[in-house]
């Protein structure tokens, strides 16, 4: 039997809060998801400043409930807050990329192999559906659900390693490198590239050979990373990116 923890719990229940009815949430609640939504797909910027006042009459709500949804962001630490000045969305740096993608690649690699003993045919189906999800750089709600079916992608193989604790850490680590992964694909097409790498770590999975996959997950997070760093440092629109 796969692990239940009490962290465990915690996150699976995030997505399920997400999909519920706008009308089952708190204006708090409501506020925090669109709020948390525009930081991670980068519409508010890295480095945007932003202020209660002008969120409030944005989402036509008093400043309370925006007040309480900025002060979970800024627990998250998406959002920084400044005396006298408001709020920021929280920069990103390349420094910050790195240590993320060191921290995933440990993880991930470890994940794959657990998972080529554990995974099952029905997961390794799900993989395959997932590789092949691509995306429009000129359509939003496409690159959302790219982005999407590449976390699911990652966090599948970490649940078949039946191993909870490493599949909520990944998570968390996956969730803070997420609004690198938006700039990525607005910036570069990477459809046929993470659709093969993925492809490639499904079969090696379903082969069940433990050093390929590990070998193909190091080299599928160090190319991601490259791709990244290249985009990003290239790129003029996003001055809030330091190293």
């Amino acid at each position: 039997m796969r692990g239940s923890t009490a962290a465990g719990s915690a996150t699976a229940q995030k997505p399920a809060a997400r999909k519920r009815n706008a009308k089952q949430l708190s204006l708090t609640e409501q506020v925090y998801y669109r709020l948390r939504g525009e930081i991670l797909s980068c519409k508010l910027e890295p480095g945007l400043e932003i202020s209660e006042a002008e969120l409030a009459e944005r989402f036509e709500v008093s400043k309370t409930p925006v007040r309480e949804a900025l002060a979970t962001l800024r627990q998250e630490g998406l959002v920084r807050t400044f005396p006298r000045r408001g709020y920021q969305i929280t920069p990103i740096t390349f420094g910050d990329m790195n240590e993320l993608f060191d921290l995933r690649t440990m993880l991930e690699a470890g994940a794959a192999e657990l998972a080529c003993e554990r995974i099952t045919e029905e997961e390794l189906s799900h993989l395959r559906a997932l590789a092949e999800v691509v995306y429009d750089q000129a359509e939003s709600p496409t690159i959302d659900k790219f982005i999407a079916a590449n976390t699911d992608f990652h966090l599948a193989i970490a649940r078949a390693s039946g191993n909870q604790r490493l599949y909520d850490v990944l998570a968390r680590q996956l969730y803070e490198l997420e609004r690198f992964f938006y700039l990525g694909a607005q910036k570069r097409d990477v459809n046929s590239e993470t659709s093969n790498d993925h492809m490639k770590i499904v079969e090696a999975l379903g082969r069940r050979d433990r050093d390929e996959v590990r070998a193909l997950m190091v080299r599928h997070n160090d190319l991601t990373r490259q791709g990244l760093f290249k985009v990003l440092a290239n790129s003029r629109s996003y001055g809030a990116i330091a190293l």
